[in-house]
């Protein structure tokens, strides 16, 4: 049988003739993060007031986030900035935090 078209989407079943194409995501791995229990219970709080998404996924998206602006920086990167914003977007609404990467793992420091 010959096909005269397929349509591919990454989120949905594409149906062409007798055909159904099912998309394959691509493989992940798995790793583990050591988080304290008070880390944990602040994550699962957020998370359970917003409830469209999981604590894996949001942790799953910040590490993305992190990977890309690595990239993008062409792997050359000395600190990251992390800017949470409460409400909308002006400036006494963010909290900033700063991880230096060259500091050798001392705290971060809040802006």
């Amino acid at each position: 049988m010959l096909v005269s078209s397929i349509a591919f989407s990454e989120d949905s079943i594409v149906y062409s003739g007798n055909f159904i194409v099912i998309p394959i995501k691509p493989r992940k791995k798995m790793i583990s993060l050591r988080l304290s229990e008070d880390d944990l219970t602040v994550i699962d709080k957020f998370v359970a007031r917003h409830g469209t998404f999981s604590r894996t996924l949001i942790l799953t998206k910040l590490v993305e986030a992190f990977a890309e602006g690595i990239r993008r920086a062409g792997y050359c990167v000395s600190s990251v900035k992390l800017v949470f914003t409460r409400g909308n977007s002006s400036e006494e609404n963010e909290v900033s935090i700063v991880l230096d990467l060259n500091s050798g793992g001392k705290a971060p420091r809040y802006e």
